[in-house]
């Protein structure tokens, strides 16, 4: 067998092995068709995605599918992959001026939900810190009506997200309440 022909051989074989080991690990090289696959595995969407952001070693992306909305997290692997996480659909309850969920991964706390009510103009949170203190986050930037606000904060470890998110507002461009909550979904 010549050099070249080896060359060409190896090339393909270390392809194929490569194609293998990516699909058994579940490893993709773009963040949106690993969040595609994701919706797959899930048999959910295939979404729109309306936003996508990048916090730690994540990409975020708000997303719509029919009545649902999501968040879902693709994680960056060995530098030039992606992979998904955990991601879910959750049914938008368009009877809510606000419609919001979260989740909780190594410590952040992500909130995001859509507005039903488009004289929303600004979404609070308040939620407990491991002091006790009570902090409001919020966030008055919407990307087609979705929205997110992170949070970096320390609990103790067997607190319960009842025990640590206190309160939702929202709030119309004069500054009045139109939503005042004090559960997250």
């Amino acid at each position: 067998m010549t050099r070249s022909k080896k060359a060409i051989r190896n090339f393909l074989l270390i392809a194929v092995l490569l194609f293998l080991v990516m699909k058994l690990n579940g490893l993709y090289f773009s963040p949106v068709n690993a969040l595609h696959a994701s919706e797959r595995d899930l048999h959910f969407g295939p979404s729109e995605i309306v936003h996508s952001f990048d916090h730690g070693n994540s990409r975020y992306f708000l997303t719509r599918y029919e009545d649902m909305i999501s968040c879902s997290p693709i994680d960056r692997f060995l530098g030039v992959f992606w992979r998904y996480g955990a991601g879910h659909g959750t049914n938008n309850l368009k009877e809510r001026p606000l419609f919001t969920s979260y989740r909780s991964r190594e410590g952040d706390w992500l909130f995001y939900g859509i507005r039903n009510d488009a004289s929303i103009t600004r979404v609070e949170i308040e939620v407990l810190n491991a002091e006790g203190e009570t902090l409001i986050l919020s966030s008055d930037t919407f990307y087609e009506n979705m929205f997110y606000i992170i949070w970096e904060g320390e609990i103790e470890d067997d607190a319960l997200f009842s025990q640590v998110f206190v309160g939702l507002k929202a709030y119309d461009g004069k500054g009045a309440v139109v939503y005042d909550s004090d559960f997250i979904i």
